[in-house]
């Protein structure tokens, strides 16, 4: 687990596995995303190291709030590992709740749908709720276009955006191909999300992103600009 900024710490993010992020402030903790781990059943291989870990950091830090920014597998299976074993609180945006507490196959898990075990969501959010760890007050913005449901986790103050897939370094971002997905929506998620003053991006793949000059990062415009051109003729 690697310190990103007083607080905030990242994980996983290894092969199939997504980024994991906690947010610790004031006594106060927050999982964002969990990571594939060891959902075995998907044609992806055992990842026992990542379980282990992932419920290590639980275990310790007594961690209970997971965020999740979306249902992709990838996302979501350390929690449909360890749900019911440590009793986790999931929030996540509404649309996706949906899906996740059916146990959308072919939602979650698109490439094989495989049987998914269902995912009891605590707290249903929509764009504009705020989610508060301690002194961070991360906003919910709606930023659909890798599925229906995508959300990013914007502070303000600190200029950190948790960006999920749908923005990624170096230019890149979300594909749109898989169900709910949709490019439309996608740049106009990006758009909106090129207009923010960002700092530190915490992208749901790749290496976060910090800026060393007290300027803004250019990563999100990047990729805005990018997908201007290889999403325009959708």
């Amino acid at each position: 687990m690697k310190q990103i900024v007083e607080g905030i710490y990242w994980f996983l993010g290894q092969g199939m596995d997504s980024n994991v992020y906690l947010i610790e402030s004031d006594g106060e903790r927050l999982l964002i995303d969990s990571g594939l781990c060891s959902i075995v059943n998907f044609g992806y291989g055992a990842n026992t190291s990542s379980l282990d870990e992932l419920e290590r950091i639980i275990t310790e830090k007594i961690l209970k709030q997971v965020y999740l920014t979306h249902g992709h597998i990838d996302h979501v299976g350390g929690v449909m590992a360890l749900q019911s074993k440590h009793n986790l609180e999931i929030t996540t945006f509404d649309s996706e709740a949906n899906q996740l507490e059916r146990g959308n196959s072919s939602y979650i898990e698109p490439f094989t749908r495989s049987k998914c075990q269902p995912i009891l969501v605590k707290t249903r959010v929509n764009h504009g709720d705020t989610v508060n760890v301690g002194r961070y007050n991360f906003q919910i913005l709606h930023t659909p276009g890798h599925t229906e449901g995508s959300t990013s986790l914007w502070e303000p103050d600190a200029h950190i955006l948790v960006s999920g897939d749908t923005v990624f370094p170096e230019g890149s971002f979300g594909r749109t191909d898989l169900p709910s997905g949709n490019s439309k929506q996608l740049l106009t998620s990006l758009k909106n999300l090129s207009k923010l003053e960002v700092h530190i991006l915490l992208p749901g793949h790749m290496p976060p992103v910090i800026s060393d000059s007290g300027f803004p990062i250019t990563s999100v415009n990047k990729s805005y600009q990018n997908a201007r051109i290889m999403l325009s003729y959708y």
